[in-house]
C-alpha cells in the first residue's frame, strides 16, 4: 500500500528527471510536491519503502530514477557549462540590470538550475517599477542587439510591480517560480512569491526557505548612478514612451504570431508581458502525469498469479457464495493491514538509524 509521503518523493524525483536532473537531499526537500517532510523524514520514508527503492536510486548524495546513473555525470557537465556561460555573459547581464526601471532581474529556465544544454538560451524574468514593461522590453532588445546577444538572451516574462499575481497557476509555473535566481531584487522576488500563494501550496517547504541571494555580483557604481539619472530623465515622458513602445512592439509580435508554437502562452497586456512562444509546459505536464499514473498502477498491481484473485469475475469460473466473498474481503483487509504495519516498522527503523547517525555527528 503506497503512502502519500512515498508518492510525494516519487513525484518530485520524477518531475526533475524530465529535465535529466538528479536531486540532492536539500533540493528534494525544497521541491517536495504537496508535502512538508523534513530531511530526516525523507530519508526514513525512502529507506522504509520497497516501492521507492525499486524505482529511485539514492547514490553519491543524489536521488534519480533507477538505472539512470549517467545523470550524475551529465549534471556535472551541465553545471560547468552553465557557469562558463554566465561568465561569458557577465557584462551583458550587468548592463541589463542597469536598465532604467528594472527592479528585479532573475535567471529563469535551465540556466537558473545550472542545467544548460548545448546551445541553450539565457532566459530572464523581469519586474519593472510601475507599468513600464514594454519600455524595458524594447530597451533590452536594443541592448542585446547592440551586444550581438539577441538570439541568446531573452526576457520572456516581464511584469510590473503593481501586477505580481500570475494568471496560470499550475505545477509547471510554480516550479519555474521557485527556481528563479535573482541578479538584483531578491527582496522583490519574495514579494512576488508571496503574491502567488498557490506556489507554497504546491511546494510547502519553500515557505520556510531562506531568501535567495543574488546568483552573481552585477553591482557597479557608475552603472547604478547612470540608472538613477536615466530614470530621472525618463520619468516624466515615460507614459508617452511606454505607449509608443507598446504599439510598435505589439505590432511586430503580431506579425510573427503564425510562427508561435504555443500562442496560448502569450499575454500582451499593459503591465504583464508573457512571451512563451515556444513553451514546453503542456508537454512536460503530460509526460509527468503519464509517468505518475504508471507509478500508481505499479503500486496497485496485483502480485499473485492466481487468475481468480486477479479477475474475480472471469467468465467460466464458478460464482462465489456470500460467505466466500466475505472471507475474501477479510483476507484482503488483513493483508493490507499487515503490509501497512511492515511498512511503518521499516520506516520507524530507518528513522531511528537516521537519528542515531545525526546524534553521532553532533557528538563529534
Amino acid at each position: 500500500m503506497v503512502t502519500t509521503r512515498e508518492i510525494a518523493i516519487a513525484r518530485s524525483v520524477i518531475y526533475a528527471s524530465l529535465f535529466d536532473y538528479p536531486l540532492t537531499l536539500e533540493q528534494l526537500h525544497y521541491t517536495l510536491i504537496e508535502s512538508d517532510q523534513t530531511h530526516a523524514e525523507i530519508l526514513a520514508v525512502y529507506e522504509g519503502s520497497e516501492l521507492l527503492r525499486d524505482i529511485i536510486e539514492y547514490r553519491d548524495g543524489f536521488f534519480f530514477p533507477a538505472g539512470r546513473g549517467d545523470l550524475l555525470d551529465e549534471r556535472r557537465r551541465r553545471e560547468a557549462r552553465s557557469d562558463e556561460f554566465l561568465r561569458h555573459h557577465r557584462l551583458a547581464l550587468r548592463l541589463i540590470c542597469a536598465l532604467p526601471f528594472t527592479r528585479l532581474v532573475a535567471l529563469s529556465g535551465s540556466i537558473a538550475h545550472r542545467n544548460l544544454e548545448p546551445k541553450g538560451d539565457l532566459d530572464l524574468f523581469i519586474v519593472t517599477h510601475g507599468p513600464r514593461v514594454w519600455t524595458v522590453t524594447v530597451m533590452l532588445l536594443v541592448l542585446t542587439k547592440l551586444l550581438r546577444r539577441r538570439r541568446t538572451i531573452c526576457a520572456n516574462f516581464v511584469l510590473a510591480d503593481s501586477h505580481l499575481a500570475v494568471d496560470q497557476r499550475d505545477l509547471f509555473t510554480a516550479n519555474q517560480m521557485i527556481h528563479l535566481r535573482p541578479l538584483i531584487g531578491a527582496d522583490l522576488l519574495q514579494r512576488f512569491l508571496a503574491a502567488n500563494p498557490f506556489v507554497a501550496q504546491s511546494y510547502p517547504n519553500t515557505r520556510d526557505h531562506k531568501p535567495l541571494v543574488p546568483v552573481m555580483d552585477v553591482r557597479s557604481r557608475p552603472l547604478a548612478l547612470a540608472k538613477r539619472v536615466l530614470e530621472a530623465i525618463l520619468g516624466w515622458p515615460s507614459p508617452i514612451l511606454e505607449g509608443v513602445c507598446r504599439r510598435a512592439y505589439a505590432w511586430h509580435l503580431r506579425r510573427r504570431a503564425a510562427s508561435w508554437r504555443s500562442p496560448d502562452q502569450v499575454q500582451l497586456q499593459s503591465d504583464y508581458l508573457k512571451l512563451h512562444t515556444q513553451s514546453h509546459r503542456q508537454i512536460v505536464l503530460d509526460r509527468f502525469q503519464a509517468t505518475v499514473d504508471r507509478l500508481v498502477r505499479m503500486a496497485k498491481a496485483p502480485r499473485r498469479d492466481d487468475l481468480f484473485e486477479i479477475f474475480p469475475d472471469l467468465p467460466g469460473l464458478r460464482p462465489r457464495s456470500t460467505a466466500e466473498q466475505v472471507e475474501r474481503l477479510r483476507r484482503k483487509a488483513e493483508g493490507t493491514r499487515e503490509r501497512a504495519r511492515q511498512n511503518i516498522n521499516r520506516q520507524r527503523a530507518a528513522a531511528d538509524q537516521v537519528r542515531t547517525a545525526i546524534s553521532a555527528r553532533r557528538r563529534r
